[in-house]
């Protein structure tokens, strides 16, 4: 009785021999990128692929690994299931890390030499370990497959601070008009138009049917520590309320910034839609601000790495720290 070519393997074969025949399955570290930064650290993806060149498929059982500079390990990364690859076929996934700022930083500054480091090399090596159950005559078997890759990790973490943040009131005169075209007594608009270019307080109602506008001004300081350059682009930035966004903020000058810097930004805010706002701000109530931010940010030396990497912000403030300028 002939036996077709899968029994004889069924019945002798194990996965060294089974490997000689049609080869052994492969893992490939496609590349290591960065997948997204925060004010922790910063998160790669590596991506890798399987090759599989059995007649029948498998899956991968688990994947563990060791992310080390100069064989100190210092995270890990682990997945307890992964990809199905069909027979004589590649599938590819990926696999996400994070590695925290004060790591490399800390590395950074333990580096005795001359020149300051703006990346640091780093290594990810480890196996995955398949899952050959779906295979009968190799279902008792086990197979691994090792896999290693270098990439870089710059030197850097980001810094955000919201600082100088005033509103520009109107000028007395400005404001004795705005109550008395709203209908006011001269007396009582003179009286209140004083009392608000004096500090005093006001009623949160004083705005009602009132239309003035006042800057709200801020500088939004921009650095890192570290020393890789880097390039900082503001897309975006918002000043919200407990009701959602209260007006989109404007830059007075350039929102792109390399290696550190202050973005001066303005918002208008009109008695009409903000009046309460303005009322408790001089009042230096007890409501808060936040001030939320979209920006991106490219590592200049480290072309590989995807430019405009999105990073977000968000501050509270709260309104008793917003100076008053007459």
């Amino acid at each position: 009785m002939v036996i077709g070519g899968l029994a004889v393997v069924a019945l002798i074969f194990s996965c060294t021999t089974v490997n000689q025949i049609f080869g052994s399955p492969e893992l490939s570290v496609k590349g290591i990128s960065i997948k997204s930064i925060d004010f922790e650290g910063i998160t790669f993806n590596m991506d890798y692929a399987i090759t599989n060149p059995y007649p029948l498929g498998f899956s991968l059982k688990s994947m563990a690994a060791d992310v080390a500079y100069e064989n100190t390990v210092l995270t890990k990364l682990s997945a307890a299931d992964g990809i199905s690859v069909a027979s004589m076929n590649t599938a590819q996934n990926s696999v996400a890390f994070k590695i925290p700022y004060t790591t490399v930083l800390d590395l950074a500054k333990s580096i005795k030499t001359g020149e300051k480091k703006t990346s640091l090399p780093f290594t990810v090596s480890g196996k995955a370990e398949l899952d050959l159950s779906a295979i009968s005559f190799l279902e008792n078997q086990s197979l691994t497959l090792p896999f290693s890759k270098n990439f870089d990790v710059p030197v850097f973490k980001p810094t955000i601070s919201i600082a100088n943040a005033k509103i520009q009131l109107p000028t007395l005169t400005d404001l004795q008009n705005a109550f008395t075209n709203k209908g006011m007594a001269l007396t009582k608009a003179v009286s209140v138009a004083n009392a608000i270019i004096s500090g005093g307080s006001v009623a949160e109602s004083i705005f009602d049917g009132i239309d003035l506008d006042m800057n709200l001004n801020f500088d939004l300081d921009v650095g890192s520590e570290g020393s890789a350059p880097w390039q900082y682009v503001l897309e975006k930035c918002a000043l919200q309320t407990g009701t959602g966004n209260l007006i989109d903020l404007k830059p007075a000058g350039s929102t792109t910034i390399n290696s550190g810097g202050r973005i001066p930004m303005t918002a208008t805010l009109n008695t009409v839609s903000a009046g309460k706002l303005i009322a408790q701000i001089l009042n230096k109530s007890n409501t808060d601000l936040v001030f939320a931010l979209d920006s991106d940010l490219t590592f200049t030396d480290l072309p590989d790495y995807a430019k405009a990497l999105p990073l977000s912000y968000t501050k509270t403030l709260p309104l008793s720290n917003v100076k008053v300028s007459k």
